[in-house]
């Protein structure tokens, strides 16, 4: 049996789409030819509504129903580890923010082992260090200011 269904999984999707719809309605589309900088994020929103709908119709279709109360724990430390992330991504650095992050995760999410959560935390730091700072030139530090 399923925790969540995937009712609730394309319900969800869809509502993050209209949020980024409506967040991007205040950028100029341009045209097809003349893209302008609210094309991408519009576009991205509307695929990620009709995705999301379609996902939770399906479900629904082949007679599949929510298995229990809605997920609301996952769902919260998803959100605040996000925001967290961001909050703390300048002065605590990549290395930092990003086990952190994933401790969260591993711990109220997913009950991963403190080795497993420690390995995935240092290749994924290694991992967004060499693509983003390195890669893509992004000023961001490895470990935090104080330390530097």
């Amino acid at each position: 049996m399923k925790a969540m269904s995937a009712i609730y999984g394309g319900l969800l999707v869809a509502i993050f789409g209209v949020i980024f719809l409506v967040g991007s309605t205040g950028f100029d589309m341009g045209t097809p030819r003349n893209m302008g900088p609210g094309m991408f994020p519009i576009v991205l929103s509307i695929l990620t509504i009709v995705v999301g709908f379609a996902v939770a119709v399906g479900d629904l279709v082949s007679g599949n129903t929510p298995q229990g109360p809605f997920p609301w724990r996952p769902l919260f430390t998803v959100g605040t580890v996000i925001a967290l992330f961001a909050l703390l991504i300048e002065p605590a650095g990549i290395a930092v923010t990003t086990m952190l992050a994933i401790g969260l995760m591993g711990f109220f999410v997913s009950r991963m082992k403190p080795v497993e959560t420690l390995l995935l935390g240092v290749g994924l730091a290694l991992f967004l260090w060499v693509v983003f700072v390195l890669g893509l030139g992004m000023p961001l530090n490895f470990l935090p200011e104080a330390i530097q």
